[in-house]
Formats: structure tokens, sequence, C-alpha cells
């Protein structure tokens, strides 16, 4: 287990102390704030429920029922189990969203991330890319910034698949 926790703080390392521009600073902390909340997400959906005239309307919610399980899972349940503290208490970090009021891992906004992507990839196929490179720099983005481990975004992305798959299986039920 130490191994595995070294690898995670030279990777967080690596991608924390890449270049910080104002224009980098800006461009990551955009694509973090977008990911709080799964704001960007509800609108996609709207968005494409009115411009796509999305004919099976419990593809929202689908949305939702993800949306609210990845917070249950990891905001009440996983975090406050693992209690992972944050970079910025454990390593030398540049630090740009200090998130200090909740614990690390796994995180939030990856495991929203992708499970608004793969929930709306399964009814937009043609949008598939753009919703995986939205989950991609919102996830990558809490990396830079100093929020999250590498493996906190990346057991957010298992999570959030396992989470989006299972809500597109439940939308058949619904």
């Amino acid at each position: 287990m130490e191994f595995l926790i070294s690898i995670d703080h030279l990777l967080f390392s690596t991608i924390n102390n890449l270049p910080h521009t104002p224009f980098l600073d800006g461009f990551f902390s955009f694509f973090s704030g977008i990911g709080s909340f799964g704001l960007i997400w509800i609108a996609l959906g709207i968005f494409l429920a009115i411009w796509e005239e999305i004919k099976d309307k419990r593809e929202l919610l689908a949305l939702s029922i993800g949306i609210l399980l990845s917070v249950i899972m990891v905001e009440v349940i996983l975090k406050n189990l693992i209690e992972r503290l944050r970079p910025e208490f454990s390593v030398p970090a540049i630090v740009l969203d200090r998130n200090s009021h909740s614990f690390s891992f796994p995180s939030g906004h990856a495991t929203l991330a992708f499970v608004c992507a793969y929930i709306l990839s399964a009814g937009h196929r043609k949008y598939r890319p753009l919703f995986y490179l939205l989950a991609f720099l919102i996830s990558f983005s809490r990396i830079y910034l100093g929020s999250h481990y590498p493996l906190d975004v990346v057991a957010g992305f298992f999570l959030g698949l396992l989470i989006g798959w299972f809500s597109v299986q439940l939308k058949k039920y619904l």
C-alpha cells in the first residue's frame, strides 16, 4: 500500500508542478468550477432535451438518479468512511482550489463527471467524445489545482462509470 501511495504522491507532484500561468490556472479553474454540483451536466441534459428533442424522457431521470447516487456514495459515505486528507495537508503542493471542508478520496468531481458522461453518451453517441473530454478536463483540473491526488480521480472515474452504468440499466425499468 505504501508503494501505491508513493506513486500517487509522485504523480500528483508531477501534474501539480506543471507550469502555472494565469491562462492555465484560469482554464483549469473554469473546468473545476463548472464541474461543481453537476450544474454543467444538468444544463447539458436540459439542452439536449430541447435541442435534440429527447424522445425518451427517462434519460433525464437516469441523469438525476446518477447525480444523486454519486453525491450520496462519494460525499456522504465514502469520503467520511475513508477520511483521506487532501494533498495540501500531506505533501508540498500548489493549491489553487481549497476544499478542506471535506476529505479527498474519491474525487466527487471525477465521479460526477464520469457518471454524467456515461449516461449522456448512452443516449447521444455522436457527442460521446465531447462528454468524455469534458469529464477528463474536469477531473484533471482537480489534480492540477491541488485538490486531489491522481488515485482519487482514478477511483472517481471507475466509480462514475459504475454508477453511470447502473443508472442506464435502471432507466429500462422506469
